[in-house]
């Protein structure tokens, strides 16, 4: 089948624009509202419309961004004095009023920004002048710079709560459109404080289909495509002589998500049973072509805080049966077609993750569990999945460098939207372990905390880990500049470029 994809080919390929740069994407942004985004399509595109007060490298060492320089005068202050001459894409100039209002909106927990838990610690945003800005803290918070990484609005803007299409930033690029289900047109800033990009325009199609991001990718019609490739395609994607493929190890992670409230999968032997049941070794040769790693837990094994103790769940089909028949769920008529009880298992439309579900579902079968495998458009998907409208749904985590993460996924606080506790776990001692984590300053104090944090979440079975995924990109030859990052953000598009002498439009 795949074979017969890639010979077809694909004719009538709209020819790019001068200047303009494809991006193959499979669903639509949410939001592209700093102050809401969450979804991996529009966390991605965010650095290319705004700017936060600091930035982060690769590495995740951070570095001035809007700030020109960033201080600590005090344990519980942070100063920050902006660059002179930024502009917005409305020509405004930023001025810490804007900073403030931008913070303040977030910092409300009646607005329901997910960034509202991080900025708890934050006593008061105060603007000694047009380009200072000093955050006093009301307790020491060690992750406290990544807060300052968000997105910044124009004060007028910032205190909008439904900005619809006006979003204005101080990105190297502007939006210049937005339509859900078909594109998001990005257009060159040219009075971008670093200067312009080098392309005048990036357009993100949007693509749900992936045979048809395949052909168009082959046939000249995207000029990327970043993990939103097919594992199956990618040794056909090597073969072409017009493409380029990368791919390395990543750190996103995909796992199973249970709604704790739920009373079948509100059991944690349940969902340990379940967890022992998934046979994580085949889906990854099934579904993704050996293009990933069984995780055990959020952080993968390169990052500093990583457990490599946690609980795990290898599988084993009889132990599955055993948990199931002490929770009280005995299979009815043993290997027979009767089941123990039924589960709905939402996804979105992704060709993939419809696969994926189904394979699990073909694997808990055999341990006596019916699943209903159910997939919705994106947008619909992911609310029902804030709101706690599923019994079992799965979502990857994508560009983790804060272990601070475990407050807004686990903390009995961060149930949304104030957070991304979507499977509504509490546990007050791992609350008191995160609540420690926050202000602990010895880096190895820190991460024995985290540890029990993750061994807590691993033997609880919030999730059922997965994998890592590879990150696996798609270049069309003939542009330089393109940067793959860990976390799958666009940011360097800002500096690509069509290669001398390559006849690129």
């Amino acid at each position: 089948m795949a074979g017969a994809v890639f010979a077809s080919g694909c004719r009538g390929a709209a020819p790019a624009r001068p200047g303009e740069f494809r991006v193959g994407i499979e669903g639509t942004p949410t939001t592209l509202d700093p102050r809401y985004a969450a979804d991996a399509y529009g966390v991605r595109m965010l650095p290319l419309l705004f700017n936060g007060l600091l930035a982060q490298t690769p590495t995740g060492e951070f570095r001035p961004d809007l700030a020109e320089r960033w201080e600590q005068p005090e344990t519980l202050v942070h100063q920050l004095t902006l660059r002179r001459g930024v502009r917005f894409h409305d020509g405004s100039e930023l001025d810490s009023g804007d900073v403030a209002a931008t913070y303040r909106y977030v910092m409300d927990p009646d607005h329901g920004c997910p960034g509202a838990g991080s900025l708890a610690a934050v006593a008061a945003v105060e603007t000694p002048d047009r380009y200072t800005v000093r955050f006093r803290l009301k307790e020491a918070f060690v992750s406290f710079p990544y807060q300052l990484t968000l997105g910044v609005l124009p004060e007028e803007l910032a205190a909008r709560a439904d900005l619809g299409s006006s979003l204005v930033g101080t990105g190297p690029f502007r939006l210049s459109s937005f339509r859900p289900g078909e594109e998001v047109v990005l257009e060159s800033f040219s009075d971008h404080f670093a200067g312009p990009p080098a392309v005048s325009r990036v357009r993100f199609r949007i693509v749900g289909n992936a045979t048809t991001r395949l052909l168009e990718a082959r046939s000249g019609g995207l000029d990327l495509l970043q993990n939103a490739v097919p594992p199956y395609a990618v040794k056909f994607l090597r073969r072409n002589p017009e493409l380029e493929v990368l791919a390395a190890p990543g750190s996103s992670y995909q796992y199973l998500g249970y709604n704790l409230e739920d009373p079948v999968v509100g059991d944690v032997r349940v969902r340990r049973a379940l967890s022992h049941a998934v046979d994580r070794e085949a889906l990854i040769r099934f579904a993704w072509e050996g293009l990933a790693r069984p995780a055990t837990t959020l952080l993968p094994p390169e990052h500093w805080a990583h457990d490599p103790d946690v609980a795990t769940y290898p599988y084993a089909p009889e132990r599955a049966r055993s948990l199931l028949d002490a929770a009280g769920f005995p299979d009815p008529d043993g290997p027979g077609p009767g089941v123990r009880f039924t589960l709905s298992y939402k996804t979105s439309t992704d060709k993939t993750g419809i696969e994926v579900a189904r394979v699990i579902a073909d694997q808990l079968a055999r341990v006596g569990v019916g699943v209903e495998v159910r997939s919705f458009e994106w947008g619909t998907f992911f609310s029902d999945v804030k709101k706690g409208n599923f019994q079992l749904m799965s979502l990857r985590w994508i560009g983790i460098t804060d272990p601070d993460i475990f407050h807004y996924l686990f903390h009995s606080d961060s149930l949304p939207p104030r957070g991304a506790n979507r499977g509504r776990y509490r546990n007050a001692e791992v609350d008191a372990w995160i609540d420690a984590s926050r202000t602990e300053r010895d880096p190895a104090a820190r991460r024995a905390l985290y540890g029990k944090i993750q061994q807590a979440v691993a033997r609880d079975c919030v999730y059922t880990s997965l994998w890592w995924l590879d990150n696996v990109v798609v270049l069309r030859r003939g542009f330089d500049g393109y940067e793959p990052l860990p976390g799958g953000e666009y940011t360097s598009l800002a500096r690509v470029r069509p290669r001398a002498g390559e006849g690129v439009p």
